[in-house]
């Protein structure tokens, strides 16, 4: 574990922590490990409070276990986390509404394989049915894809680079497509 590690675990409740321990790879542990340590500095930011304080809930509605869809009880932000490869994504909806995202790494795969697969996944997360609007997001890094949904058509899309320097923004209704 290297002091980063450490540090981003500081940010995570005990149930998270014990979640991670039980990852066997390494990649998959520090991409997991990533997601939430970046969903609660974003959420935290978002509320006003110590990203440690975020209160984040896993319960799956089917078993009970801790490994469903996050929420964040008591707030009306709705989140979604996806990761593939080297990328990790975090996206938060203010205000109630759904917001589904997923990331994936193209790989040997056709090119417009990938982005359905990452429409098809951003829809689910985001509840499924009509209505959602759809925004194909900026490359996150080269040979990934990434796809953004929701049910709150208003909503605006800000894309932040984990390093945070760069930023770019869409109004609502328009989508960022690559070049």
């Amino acid at each position: 574990m290297t002091v980063t590690d450490s540090k981003l675990l500081d940010l995570l409740d005990d149930r998270d922590r014990l979640r991670i321990d039980r990852i066997a790879g390494e990649a998959d542990r520090a991409r997991i490990l990533i997601g939430a340590a970046l969903l609660r500095s974003v959420a935290g930011s978002m509320l006003g409070i110590p990203a440690r304080e975020v209160v984040v809930d896993r319960t799956c509605p089917e078993c009970g276990g801790w490994h469903g869809r996050p929420t964040l009880p008591g707030t009306d932000l709705d989140v979604s986390v996806s990761h593939s490869g080297m990328v990790v994504a975090v996206a938060v909806l203010p205000g109630g509404g759904r917001v589904g995202v997923d990331v994936e790494r193209i790989n040997d795969r056709p090119v417009p394989e990938v982005i359905a697969w990452t429409l098809t996944e951003a829809q689910f997360k985001a509840g499924g049915g009509s209505g959602l609007t759809i925004h194909r997001l900026p490359d996150p890094a080269p040979g990934h894809v990434m796809t953004l949904a929701t049910n709150q058509p208003t909503a605006g899309v800000t894309v932040v680079e984990s390093s945070g320097l760069l930023r770019r923004t869409a109004a609502p209704g328009e989508d960022h497509d690559p070049e």
